[in-house]
């Protein structure tokens, strides 16, 4: 799949060429020198948001970003060319489709994060983050096939686990069955995550739960749960697992690892008993706030205690930062739920970053996260 050959100046140029055969010089309309260079700017801006998406395969960005710059251009260009009233009118109308479209796309900031729904597939959701878009340096193996199975991309994770340097063209067969929720691939044990979207299909593989590690992990149990059926994050169990993971990985391939702690408490209003039903019903929207918060490429976990952690894999200090203020900042919708309630919400932050240049120990990481923990609050 080629979508090189879509990027906007390629429709552009046989789009301008019929305006200006349509146009009569008589109806011209000279926009100046300064609203020409605003509207190349503009273009030129679209185009390579556009090739950018293409590089990366954010497929659902194409559209919106084509009609908002062929809109833009139509519009100038028609009323350059002395074309017809109607038709300034009609780039206006594509280009405001265009932009209304990207600004629907941009306010879903990342959704909830994927979870299986128990049949290896990742659960339906409407969030670009969760769609399957593959990022190259993405830690986990990921591949996209066509309908067919037809594998159309797979990053440098894949081919490293399976092996083959240009799986591309291939069916995706050859590697693992779609649909089953374990598979070995490259003579590995992995966990395979399935989601279809917009006629493609995405996967995404993980190392399975270590057998010995479970068992030293886990409690009365034969074996460590993956998901806190409350929040819906990772257990704490299975962080003593994936966070050792993470770190030996970031060490192996000298890659970031930022972690962040985040710590609830209530205070109550002077004359009011604590109420810990909506003191659970505020944390469980707040989880919510915070998986829509997170990449898909990131790992939350539920620690107890209305204590989350959050692995941030190849991420610098500083974005891990932002992203901390972000969650310790109520959105409007928790401030307006809590008005009610009789106590205020405390958030604390602890941020800790890992380089990969030093051999550290997921109990070492945990501890500087919490020590760390600054006292932030709403």
């Amino acid at each position: 799949m080629n979508l090189w050959f879509t990027i906007p100046p390629l429709l552009s140029l046989p789009i301008s060429l019929f305006l200006m055969a349509f146009g009569r010089s008589t109806d011209r309309i000279s926009i100046g020198a300064p609203l020409w260079f605003l509207f190349l700017l503009l273009y030129l801006a679209l185009s390579l948001a556009y090739a950018f998406s293409v590089k990366q395969m954010l497929f659902s960005r194409l559209l919106p970003l084509q009609m908002a710059a062929q809109g833009v251009l139509i519009c100038i260009v028609s009323l350059e060319a002395g074309t017809p009233p109607i038709i300034p009118w009609v780039g206006v109308a594509i280009g405001a489709s265009g932009f209304a479209s990207i600004a629907s796309l941009f306010s879903r900031r990342g959704q909830p994060m994927m979870q299986p729904n128990g049949q290896g597939v990742f659960a339906e959701d409407t969030s670009e983050a969760a769609s399957g878009q593959i990022a190259e340096d993405s830690p986990f193996p990921t591949v996209t096939t066509d309908p067919e199975g037809i594998i159309i991309h797979a990053n440098s994770a894949f081919k490293e686990l399976s092996e083959d340097e240009a799986p591309e063209g291939k069916s995706v067969t050859e590697f693992f069955v779609p649909g089953n929720q374990e598979e070995t691939i490259g003579g590995k044990s992995q966990l395979v995550f399935q989601k279809n979207r917009d006629g493609l299909f995405y996967f995404t593989m993980a190392d399975p739960p270590k057998t010995k590690t479970a068992k030293a992990a886990a409690s009365s149990k034969g074996g460590v749960e993956l998901f806190d059926p409350a929040t819906g994050l990772y257990t704490k169990e299975y962080s003593r697992i994936r966070g050792p993971e993470e770190l030996s990985r970031a060490a192996r391939y000298r890659r970031w690892l930022c972690g962040v702690l985040l710590q609830l408490s209530y205070t109550n209003l002077p004359g009011f008993d604590g109420r810990p039903d909506l003191e659970e019903t505020f944390f469980i929207a707040y989880v919510q706030y915070f998986k829509s918060e997170v990449r898909d490429s990131d790992m939350g976990f539920n620690l107890g205690a209305r204590t989350l952690l959050l692995l941030l894999p190849e991420t610098p200090q500083q974005g891990a930062k932002d992203t901390s203020i972000r969650l310790i900042t109520l959105p409007e919708p928790l401030m307006e739920m809590k008005k009610d309630y009789p106590f205020s919400v405390n958030i604390e932050y602890g941020l800790h970053y890992y380089s990969g240049n030093h051999q550290m120990s997921f109990e070492q990481f945990t501890e500087k996260l919490y020590s760390s923990l600054a006292g932030e609050k709403e």
